[in-house]
């Protein structure tokens, strides 16, 4: 009796093993990971691209209307930099003309290209104008020249951040997007009354989150 008692316990613990063993099945998450490294990775090689993977549409017209502005600005002043960079090089040469020649053994010739001439009234006479008009001109020249580069070589600049701005905020938002935040959560701040041997009764606020 023995004997066959601990066959039929045996017996059962195995049944129950299988049983256990049966019961137990893997569930694999059914919730899809949203990838920041697919987010980022279409931001680099699209601006707006990371943001479309992400569903925030919104953002692509933001982000074309910002890059759009940013070349216009490019196209500008790079156009006005090459006007007055020329206009600049032709009247230096021009000036050296009207009052270096006349003390040169060898003169120097009058240049041809005058593209100054239209940076400044139409019809204007440079042939008669002053000493003092042509170094104020040559001077705005030169400011203008400078300002347009500034200002060219600064859009490229705000070009590049807003390049970088946009795999930023694509990488950010996926990341935020696997966030688990609980429909429940609820912080609760309510006015406080603590007690201190030094101190006796202090007014203060008690923060509470719930979850």
């Amino acid at each position: 009796m023995a004997v066959l008692l601990v066959f039929i316990l045996a017996g059962n613990t195995q049944v129950q093993a299988q049983k256990f063993t049966a019961d137990t099945v893997q569930v694999e998450s059914s919730v899809k990971i949203h990838s920041p490294h697919k987010a980022t990775m279409y931001s680099v090689i699209l601006p707006g691209l990371g943001q479309a993977y992400n569903k925030k549409y919104w953002k692509i017209p933001i982000l074309y209307a910002g890059i759009g502005a940013t070349i216009y600005a490019i196209n500008w002043n790079t156009k006005n930099f090459n006007k007055y960079k020329d206009g600049f090089r032709d009247f230096s040469l021009y000036y050296d003309y009207k009052y270096q020649s006349p003390d040169l053994e060898t003169p120097i010739p009058e240049p041809d290209s005058k593209s100054y001439e239209g940076l400044y009234t139409d019809g204007f006479d440079f042939e008669n104008s002053s000493a003092s008009f042509d170094n104020w001109f040559k001077t705005q020249l030169q400011n203008n020249k400078d300002s347009y580069k500034h200002d060219r070589d600064l859009s490229y600049i705000i070009l590049a951040g807003v390049y970088v701005l946009n795999v930023i905020d694509a990488a950010v938002d996926a990341h935020l997007m696997n966030f688990n935040v609980n429909e429940e959560l609820t912080i609760r701040v309510e006015p406080a009354v603590s007690y201190s041997a030094f101190t006796g009764n202090t007014l203060g606020f008690r923060c509470q989150i719930t979850f």
